[in-house]
């Protein structure tokens, strides 16, 4: 939803923000989209009003400019799959109208934006197409009166007819929120929030956007950032490094770009630093000037803060650029250089040695940072205080312990008199000391299962979630996949009598059984329903 007041940010960054027309506007929600992928067909429905009869474009304009796959033309098919790495097609979608409806335009400006939706669908069906179900919805508009998204479904008039515009509104048919900033004295409009819209190298801050004119259809959308492409799943697991899960707190890494995935390394750093929410890190990603990201300054590395969900891009003050290095929340992030399609970045934290939530550390002395439940470290603190009064000459020398006490010896050295309970509950925590720090170890992104489910792994970008089970049997298909291919009508990937291709997503061509391909569409389509929420 965008008004049209247009305001220059940059030579090629245009703020246009998001207002309804004749209803109430409400705070972005979180974002909460699973993985998106295979075909995901949108009903794009040709409306005009009773009193205006116009058709301003024929319906061929809006199959190549919105859905059209593979046709090369620019427009939001062409960026989907481009963002995406073919991960999405938009195979399958109609373009249908126009629908006089029985209303002028008059009476569509005291409506809120999903009727004037609904009102489009009804039209629609009865002139005798029905949205299938499982269709996204995008409606046009055939003159002025508001664009924007409301509930899932895409509503353009004519002043929204462009790339950049129409992608950011059918990403939030994909569940994407919008993008913000740490600027808070950046306001798009009076009813957004504090740095709303304020990621200009991410289209989720459209149309305040770093973008450029296309050759077919206006102001052009740039680049989705990390974090929002790591939502949709639409980063491979094997791009994505998460700081200190492997146990080291300080490393260098190189870097590349999104924009360019046949580069090498990952193109996403994960940095986990808040133990009592998983979902909460920094990320770190390389941007090029190139592609759909033509638009932006010259090459960057952005950081971004992630927090229930949305993205926030991190500036170095109000109106300032994107930050270069940062140091907060025990993590230290420094850009070392950029080179082609190679930045190098140093990454510091000491998320390794802080505990799980539930956990604190013991600190019998200073450096103990074996984690240990709050009770215990009370009692640890205790019996410190308590030392000298628990000590006596005797055999073993001035600290020989008084009668019903025992050395701690959480530590070598340790000569604190306690119980024998509290000295067997040293141990104890020593010995799982491993298991209760680095929170780091246990952060998944944004695409985590649900307790009792993991992912698939079918390949690397195969985020759905199935049972253990499940993926036990697509591992073993996967290692003899080659065994059940011939040539044969369908190429050199034809099944052997018996088996059919698994295609769990676009390209999977990988034999198995019937009832194996049935499990696969089960769990696409359960797959989002399995899916922890921050929060959740």
């Amino acid at each position: 939803m965008k008004s049209r007041v247009l305001r220059r940010v940059a030579a090629s960054a245009v703020a246009l923000a998001c207002a309804v027309l004749g209803a109430v506007a409400l705070p972005a929600a979180p974002a909460s989209a699973s993985p998106i992928r295979n075909a995901t067909p949108w009903s794009v429905l040709l409306c005009k009003f009773s009193d205006k009869p116009a058709e301003p474009q024929p319906p061929s304009h809006f199959a190549n400019f919105l859905t059209a796959t593979g046709v090369g033309t620019g427009g939001v098919a062409d960026y989907l799959a481009d963002q995406s790495g073919g991960r999405v097609s938009l195979a399958g979608s109609v373009v249908r109208g126009w629908y006089t409806m029985p209303y002028t335009l008059a009476q569509f400006q005291s409506i809120d934006r999903w009727t004037r939706t609904q009102r489009c669908v009804d039209t629609a069906a009865a002139a005798g197409y029905a949205v299938p179900a499982g269709n996204r919805i995008a409606v046009m508009l055939n003159d002025w009166v508001d664009s924007g998204a409301a509930g899932g479904r895409v509503l353009l008039d004519p002043g929204a007819w462009n790339v950049g515009f129409a992608a950011h509104e059918m990403l939030h048919g994909y569940n994407l929120g919008h993008s913000f900033s740490n600027d808070t004295t950046y306001q798009n409009a009076p009813w957004s929030q504090p740095g709303e819209y304020d990621d200009p190298w991410d289209e989720m801050s459209a149309m305040h956007i770093y973008a450029f004119g296309t050759a077919n259809y206006g102001t052009s959308a740039v680049g989705l950032n990390g974090p929002n492409r790591d939502e949709l799943g639409w980063l491979p697991k094997n791009r994505i490094f998460t700081m200190a899960a492997d146990g080291v707190g300080s490393r260098s890494l190189t870097l590349a770009p999104l924009e360019v995935p046949a580069a090498s390394g990952p193109q996403l750093i994960r940095i986990p630093f808040d133990p009592a929410d998983l979902f909460h890190y920094y990320t770190v990603e390389f941007r090029r000037k190139t592609g759909w990201s033509a638009g932006i300054p010259a090459d960057t590395v952005l950081l971004h803060e992630v927090r229930n969900g949305t993205p926030t891009l991190l500036r170095t003050g109000p109106g300032g650029g994107p930050a270069q290095s940062l140091n907060a929340n025990g993590v230290q992030i420094g850009v070392n250089w950029l080179s082609g399609n190679a930045a190098s970045v140093t990454v510091t934290t000491d998320v390794v040695n802080r505990c799980l939530q539930g956990y604190v550390w013991r600190e019998a002395r200073a450096g103990d940072l074996v984690c240990v439940t709050g009770a215990t470290r009370s009692q640890v603190w205790a019996d410190n205080a308590a030392a000298a009064s628990r000590w006596v000459n005797g055999p073993y020398g001035p600290h020989t312990c008084v009668a019903g006490y025992v050395w701690r010896e959480a530590y070598a050295g340790d000569d604190v008199c306690v119980t024998g309970a509290q000295r067997t509950q040293a141990a104890a925590d020593n010995a799982a000391a491993a298991s209760r720090r680095n929170p780091a170890r246990l952060v998944s992104g944004p695409n985590t299962c649900v307790s009792g489910y993991v992912w698939r792994d079918a390949d690397q970008s195969d985020y759905v979630c199935v049972t253990g089970t499940t993926r036990s049997q697509v591992l073993t298909d996967n290692a003899v996949a080659a065994s059940r291919w011939v040539s044969g009508p369908y190429g050199p990937h034809t099944c052997v009598a018996g088996y059919v291709w698994r295609e769990a997503f676009i390209g999977d061509d990988v034999c198995v059984t019937g009832t194996q391909r049935t499990q696969a569409a089960a769990d696409n389509a359960a797959g989002p329903g399995r899916v922890l929420r921050p929060g959740g």
